[in-house]
């Protein structure tokens, strides 16, 4: 795999933390030119402090990357100084679960903002620089949720859905022109995002007593960097959500079913507002 990556220019939104972060400790390690794009200053700049002595290639960027000029001068400042891009990891992005009667409008729109247009500003603006290098690969961060819906991750999902219904789209428009496209679509992942997550109504407590369960970042992104390595259109990082959407494609009134009886339990354990 290091082949694929060492010496290669690549951005990583939201590479400060979450599964971004053990992505840009994975390409540093495999000698790649490293770019953390992020908010958070403290994290981003730790991060580069600690993959220096590993890797000097490697620095950190402010950007809010649901704004669209602020997008566009970091690829300007990107090519300018490297001369090309020939990654660029969007998994900029925030988490939101619960109900959609429970969730107030403007926490659509937040999610919508963050989700969607950090994804698309990102992939707009790479695809511009790599049209003129005739060549590179642009790697989405959806989700499982963005393949199949998942219980009170609804307008999440949708937000996801969205990635993956663009990203495939680019991918089949790029194909000819020389550039990749993959989306990847992670299970749960014991990241951050939760804990700076927008709960609705649900039992915020006992939502992160299971994160012991979920996946590491890690694995995460050894998996995906794979699945990228490959130029796979759609990354998987667990079998569970492979299966959960073959189950899905195959039969949908069969995964509905179990989907309903998710939520009559979300109901009876999580959801703090006590209703029908």
């Amino acid at each position: 795999m290091k082949n694929n990556y060492n010496q290669s220019v690549v951005i990583v939104t939201g590479g400060a933390s979450g599964i971004g972060e053990s992505v840009v400790k994975q390409l540093s390690l495999l000698g790649a030119k490293t770019i953390i794009v992020d908010r958070d200053n403290k994290a981003g700049n730790n991060l580069v402090e600690y993959l220096k002595p590993r890797n000097e290639h490697v620095e950190y960027k402010n950007v809010d990357m649901t704004s669209v000029s602020e997008v566009e001068k970091l690829f300007g400042d990107i090519v300018k100084k490297y001369g090309k891009v020939d990654f660029v990891f969007n998994s900029a992005g925030i988490f939101m679960a619960g109900e959609m009667r429970d969730t107030p409008i403007e926490n659509w729109q937040k999610v919508i903002e963050n989700n969607i247009w950090a994804v698309f500003n990102g992939s707009h603006f790479a695809y511009q620089v790599m049209l003129k290098q005739n060549k590179g690969h642009i790697v989405n961060f959806a989700s499982a949720a963005g393949l199949f819906p998942v219980p009170i991750m609804g307008i999440y999902g949708a937000s996801k859905f969205a990635i993956v219904g663009m990203s495939h789209e680019l991918r089949n428009e790029a194909k000819s022109l020389g550039i990749k496209v993959s989306v990847v679509c992670p299970t749960i992942v014991n990241t951050p995002l939760y804990d700076t997550a927008i709960y609705n109504n649900v039992d915020r407590a006992k939502v992160l007593n299971t994160r012991t369960n979920y996946q590491t970042p890690e694995i995460a992104a050894k998996r995906l960097l794979k699945g990228v390595a490959r130029n796979k259109a759609t990354i998987h990082t667990a079998v569970s959500t492979r299966l959960a959407w073959a189950v899905y494609k195959v039969t949908p009134p069969l995964y509905d079913f179990f989907a309903q009886r998710a939520i009559v339990k979300y109901r009876d354990t999580l959801r703090t507002k006590k209703s029908a």
